[in-house]
């Protein structure tokens, strides 16, 4: 192999340790794994210097969707570096990190509707990958720079040149170096295999697994050598140092399972394939892909009628937007079944409890109903513990259906429905304190927004949360929930927004700063909306799409509002008239739209 250049990326971490400079190393895959060896290596020859030079961190961010045993894996690298700084007397911390949790990829799709992220839904090409791993990045590093009172943090990356076109262009976009640091939306980088070649990256492994290098990796390569071959087919010759040649012979590439900016994930597909008895514990994840990207452009399927974003006057649009209520729920059902079918078949084989993944756990599953019950729409208070229930409790199995891919399709034109004069008809009044259900204790909260308000108790932390840390979440989940509701607490008539007040009243949700102005108001909506719907007897979408405007029409609507400066008394309410000349069935709605 080129130790030339196994050097040179030490050489340049060994430079930047001396410099005083604290380094994270992002690990997550073969390629890091080199970049990792070689910050061990630069540490190490660094202390020879200087003795009080360092730490070195090693990072691995587990987006809960990632390729398992990989993940599985680098958590095990994890171990190795910091037995091997313990050895060899080196400062390594690792540390696992995670996207906020209302950013977590089954909050986004199942709890707040994000839809799946295709070529054609993510115009701004992967933000998948700045929400669910860059920005965790980002919080760690400013943690960095405050725990070591210092500006000089930099972090090495694992990308090259050769890997894509679009990581090249990427790379000299950034005008990213392998041997000097660049500013960028990161801070401090670099990229010290920058310009490694694929060969390059598996002669290393091989060299470390042949015992020619000292490496913290010595006693996992052949563990990596594996999952890649098993990704590619069943072979990684570059690995041995056969087929130099040919650099793609062992280049399968291990992502987010639910990522469909590719046709197909070939690796997950090869594992499962290959060596079943290993890896088809994952079939499940695959199967899920497929379900949401074949539904994804069934609009009548998978799509919500009404936007969630108010514009000024009060109107909401009335088109195809983010995955419908219905779809969510459904989604639950097939993901709660296949962790609780991961759980059965971990007992069936190991004779104890235990699972190698847990898709939704409490604190998914309580974010996921949070979000419910603030957009509306919900049949009863708890759909989401309603459903756990139905699975783990119930006993109840929901197997993913076979289906055929759905093509986009040009779309109606978008709608409009105004809200404004529906939230005083219906009596909405958000997260005001009325204790009617005897439920939520009797304190009250003001706000310097809202002073003509009095609000259920809430926290703020720096972002939206559960406190995972609590007690109360387990035992609301399985006893508490279905105690109240055989005692009749939230029976028919109650408002499905009354849970946000209970999770935000028992301290188990907490709020993002300055955010409970905006929720106020969203929970207002969702009461107009669960208001109609209980009031009328027919979803809520029907009526609001039976009773919206056209374009032209709501632009006249709206030059009448500015014209008088206010919004008429009665311009947002439901005109009756139109949904009463409309069949309610969605299918002859959708027809006269």
């Amino acid at each position: 192999m080129q130790y030339a250049k196994v050097q040179q990326a030490t050489d340049t971490f060994k430079k930047l340790f001396l410099e005083n400079w604290v380094i994270s190393v992002g690990l997550s895959g073969k390629d890091s794994i080199c970049v990792a060896h070689c910050a061990v290596e630069g540490l190490k020859q660094a202390m020879e210097v200087n003795p009080y030079v360092g730490p070195l961190y090693i990072v691995t961010t587990n987006t809960t969707i990632e390729n398992l045993e990989l993940h599985g894996l680098m958590l095990d690298l994890h171990q190795a570096a910091r037995k091997y700084g313990r050895e060899h007397g080196l400062p390594i911390r690792t540390e696992e990190l995670e996207p906020s949790l209302a950013s977590l990829p089954m909050v986004e799709y199942v709890g707040r509707g994000k839809l799946l992220r295709t070529p054609v839904t993510s115009k701004n090409g992967r933000d998948c990958t700045v929400d669910w791993k860059i920005e965790p990045m980002k919080r760690y590093l400013r943690a960095l720079g405050d725990r070591h009172q210092t500006n000089k943090i930099a972090s090495a990356s694992g990308t090259r040149d050769l890997e894509s076109k679009v990581r090249a262009a990427n790379i000299a976009k950034r005008n990213e170096s392998d041997v000097e640091l660049v500013k960028t939306d990161l801070g401090f980088t670099f990229a010290p295999i920058k310009s490694w070649t694929l060969t390059d990256v598996w002669a290393l492994s091989a060299a470390i697994d042949n015992d020619a290098i000292e490496s913290f990796a010595v006693d996992h390569t052949y563990e990596l050598k594996k999952h890649y071959g098993a990704g590619n087919g069943g072979t990684c010759d570059l690995f041995s140092g056969e087929n130099k040649d040919k650099d793609k012979s062992c280049g399968s590439r291990f992502g987010c399972f639910l990522c469909a900016m590719v046709e197909r994930d070939e690796s997950l597909e090869a594992q499962i394939s290959i060596s079943p008895a290993r890896y088809g514990y994952m079939a499940p994840f695959s199967e899920l892909r497929t379900f949401m990207v074949n539904t994804l452009f069934d609009y009548e399927r998978s799509r919500a009628l009404v936007g969630r974003e108010v514009k000024a006057g009060g109107w909401v649009l009335v088109g195809y937007n983010q995955y419908s209520l219905d779809y969510r729920q459904e989604l639950l059902r097939y993901i709660l079944t296949i962790d609780v079918q991961e759980q059965e078949a971990f007992y069936e084989q190991y004779g104890y409890e235990g699972c190698r993944f847990q898709l939704i756990g409490y604190k998914e599953l309580l974010m996921i109903q949070y979000q419910w019950a603030r957009e509306g729409g919900e049949s009863e208070v708890g759909t989401a513990l309603r459903i756990w229930h139905s699975v783990y409790t119930d006993g109840e199995r929901y197997a993913i259906p076979k289906t055929q891919k759905a093509e986009p399709q040009t779309l109606p034109a978008t709608r409009y429905f105004n809200i404004n004069g529906l939230v005083k008809q219906h009596a909405c009044t958000g997260l005001h304190e009325d204790n009617r259900h005897n439920i939520l204790t009797n304190q009250l909260w003001m706000h310097p927004k809202l002073d003509s308000v009095d609000l259920v108790p809430f926290e703020e932390e720096q972002r939206h949360t559960i406190d995972c840390e609590s007690c109360l979440i387990d035992d609301l989940v399985e006893r508490w929930w279905p105690e109240v509701l055989e005692e009749g607490h939230f029976g028919e008539g109650v408002c499905p927004t009354v849970i946000i007040k209970l999770l935000l009243e028992a301290k188990i949700l907490k709020l993002k700063r300055g955010s409970i102005p905006g929720l106020h108001k969203e929970v207002q909506r969702a009461q107009v909306y669960n208001a109609l719907k209980m009031t009328y007897g027919v979803p809520y979408d029907t009526m609001v799409l039976g009773a919206s405007l056209s374009e032209a029409e709501y632009k006249a609507a709206l030059a009448e509002q500015e014209q008088a400066e206010a919004v008429l008394a009665g311009q947002g309410f439901l005109d009756l008239t139109v949904a009463k000349q409309v069949d309610v069935s969605m299918s002859e709605l959708l027809a006269l739209w």
